[in-house]
This record gives C-alpha cells, sequence and structure tokens, in this order.
C-alpha cells in the first residue's frame, strides 16, 4: 500500500494547510446489484458529515467539501476488486479514496486531524506479494495489493507454458521411445521419464529466472508459490529468487481458478502472513519489557508521544479515548469537542507522523481494560 502511505504522509505534512478533514468509513457490496445500494448509503453519510461539519466548524465552507464528494458519487461503483469496505477522506483541497480489505462500521469522522486507524488496520501487516501458479506446463501470475488479487497480464515473452518457453529444446513426446533389452539396457520408458524430469526443470529454471528478473528484484515484491508438493520441491531446489516466501506456500491447487476461488486463498495467506508478524511484535513487546521501555499507562504514552520518544504504539480495536492532540500535540480532555473525538487516532496520527509505526490489535492482544500499549525507541523493530 505505497501508495496510500504516501499520500497520508503528505497529508499529514500539510494538516494545517489543508484541514478540516471529513473521513467516511463504509462497507461496499461485492456485487453488481449492490452498487445503487453502497451510492444510497454514501449519501446518507455526506449529509450526516455535512451536519457534523457544520457544528463543529461554523465559519468554513462545506461547499469544497460537497464537490469532491461529488465526483465520488460519479465513479461506476465504490468498491475495488473485491473489496470489503472503502475509506474516502477528504480535506479543503483534495480527496482520496481507497478499497479496504477489512469490513468497517458505516461512520463519519470530522475533525483538525486525519482518522487513520481503520486504514493502519488495513495496511498494517504490509499484505503486498505476488502470487506464482506453477504446473510442470504453465504458470500464472496475481498481483496481491492491499490484500486483493488481480491476475497479471503477462508480456507476450513471458514462458506461459513449457512448450512456448522450450520450443525446439522440448524433448518428452518428440522422441520415439524403444526398449533395449538385456539386464544393463535402458528401457525407453526409464528414458523417456528422466528427459520428461528435464524438461520440467529447465522450464522451472526460465520461469524462475523471468519472475525475478521481471517482478520480485525489479520490483521488490515478495513472492508466494501455488504448487503441488513434489512441484515445490523441485522448484524450490532450483530457484535463485530471494524474494520467495519459504513458510508460506499454497500446495492445493483449484479444479477452476476464478476470482472468488483466488479470493479465498489470498485470504488464508494473508492470515498467514499477518500471523507471523504478530509472532515478531510479541517478541518486541517482550524485549521492550527487558529492557524497561514499555508503557502501558495512557498518560505516560501521550507524553513520551509529543517527545517522539515512542518506536511503536499499539491500539486496541474500537477503543476509544476522548480527547484531542492538536497539531502541537497540545492536550484537550474537557471540551465538547474533545469529548466527541478519539485520542487513540490523535496519538497513532503522532506517532506515525514523528517516524514511528503504529498497529490495531484485537483487544484481547492487549492488557486487559488497556486501550494501548507502547515500545519506546531502543528496541529492535517487527
Amino acid at each position: 500500500m505505497a501508495t496510500l502511505q504516501r499520500d497520508l504522509a503528505q497529508l499529514m505534512q500539510a494538516q494545517g494547510e489543508q484541514g478540516p478533514y471529513v473521513s467516511i468509513f463504509m462497507a461496499v457490496s461485492p456485487y453488481e446489484s449492490g452498487i445503487d445500494g453502497d451510492k444510497g448509503r454514501f449519501r446518507g453519510l455526506i449529509q450526516q458529515a455535512k451536519a457534523n461539519f457544520k457544528t463543529r466548524y461554523p465559519e468554513k465552507n462545506w461547499t469544497t467539501y460537497q464537490a469532491e464528494f461529488e465526483t465520488v458519487l460519479q465513479t461506476r461503483a465504490l468498491g475495488n476488486n473485491g473489496a470489503k469496505s472503502v475509506a474516502i477522506i477528504a480535506g479543503s483541497e483534495q480527496i482520496l479514496v481507497y478499497p479496504l480489505n477489512i469490513t468497517v462500521a458505516n461512520v463519519v469522522h470530522v475533525g483538525d486531524n486525519l482518522y487513520l486507524l481503520p486504514v493502519i488496520e488495513n495496511d498494517q501487516f504490509n499484505l503486498d506479494y505476488d502470487l506464482l501458479k506453477l504446473s510442470r506446463t504453465e504458470m500464472d501470475l496475481w498481483r496481491v495489493q492491499d490484500g486483493l488479487a488481480q491476475k497479471v497480464d503477462l508480456p507476450n515473452e513471458a514462458p506461459k507454458t513449457s512448450e512456448q518457453a522450450l520450443g525446439t529444446e522440448l524433448t518428452s513426446g518428440k522422441m520415439r521411445w524403444t526398449s533395449s533389452g538385456g539386464n544393463g539396457g535402458v528401457h525407453g520408458q526409464d528414458l523417456k521419464t528422466r528427459t520428461q524430469e528435464n524438461d520440467h526443470q529447465k522450464y522451472f529454471q526460465i520461469v524462475d529466472n523471468f519472475i525475478y528478473k521481471n517482478y520480485s528484484k525489479a520490483q521488490q515484491r515478495r513472492l508466494v508459490l501455488m504448487a503441488t508438493t513434489e512441484n515445490q520441491s523441485i522448484f524450490r531446489k532450483i530457484s535463485k529468487n530471494n524474494y520467495l516466501l519459504k513458510d508460506t506456500t499454497v500446495t492445493k491447487l483449484p479444479a477452476k481458478l476464478d476470482q472468488g476461488v483466488i479470493n479465498q486463498l489470498v485470504l488464508g495467506i494473508n492470515q498467514k502472513l499477518s500471523q507471523d508478524v504478530m509472532t515478531i511484535l510479541a517478541t518486541q513487546v517482550d524485549q521492550a519489557r527487558s529492557a524497561k521501555k514499555y508503557l502501558d499507562d495512557l498518560s505516560d504514552i501521550i507524553s513520551r508521544t509529543t517527545e517522539g520518544g515512542v518506536a511503536t504504539l499499539f491500539v486496541a480495536k474500537d477503543a476509544t479515548v476522548p480527547g484531542i492532540m492538536d497539531l502541537k500535540q497540545n492536550l484537550d480532555l474537557r471540551s465538547p469537542a474533545a469529548k466527541a473525538n478519539n485520542l487513540l487516532n490523535d496519538l497513532s496520527v503522532a506517532t506515525l507522523a514523528l517516524g514511528g509505526q503504529v498497529y490495531v490489535l484485537p483487544a484481547d492482544e492487549l492488557p486487559a481494560d488497556t486501550p494501548a500499549i507502547a515500545v519506546l525507541r531502543g528496541v529492535n523493530q517487527a
């Protein structure tokens, strides 16, 4: 999600100039028949945002925001390529629309800060990689971006099939097989088997070189292999691709691989990658405790955040703490606006703006009744 991170970084840098911000999060239908319903809900959320905006900022002009939302309404569909939800973030000068692969509540946030918690949750495990489906005779490639899969339109020179890749080098099926007989002879079937295996290895080498050169190395993207257990073993012995993930594989190949099936496969891969990151994060927290660089008191976290001392902030999903931390990290816990705002979001924005990391985790992953914990700088990052 590099594009999203870049856009949000630009918005955070320009918050004083482009705010206030109106952020709309809503679930979207995966079906064509749901497009009109999605747009109807979006119109309702726009009206809610307008009312909140005029109450919070009576001196500000809503017209620009309305025009920005109208441009979004002109698009054919709010969802995109299997997205479960959408984030629509409007400032005074631009609007950003991003598909999310998590389900969110239909909600509006209006304030001086960007509202990023759902976006962070969606993006936090860096679910970007290529998925290579490989058999002994053909290959296909999917790009998984933001947790969503789209088939890659391979160029003509790609080794899409073994016959295309090997051409006249293809030996199996091109020779006349006979048995020589005798105890020391070589049976034709044995020779045929060996030449077929050679073809398979040659093909896998060509595929490996092509993927590494044109996708993995060129774009620095991780690679997940979808192949039978036997082909996994052969390919991994041959492969020189250091972007190929060792412990994340797909060994069951469905007979029909349509978009719905690939989405389910990708969901399983994403869960595995997320679990791997969670294991690393748990180790990081343990190290922070041992080094006395761990905080679970919110007042201490606020103080260290304003100093730029927080390396990693962990926020409990759906947790809310009333309060506002403004652009200069001044704290307001008492005003009506503060009571309507989630301080945990402002802490997250400040942490990101100061070069830290933020994760939104299920509440049971954090200590009981603790809305946030922090790891201070000086502990190895995940």
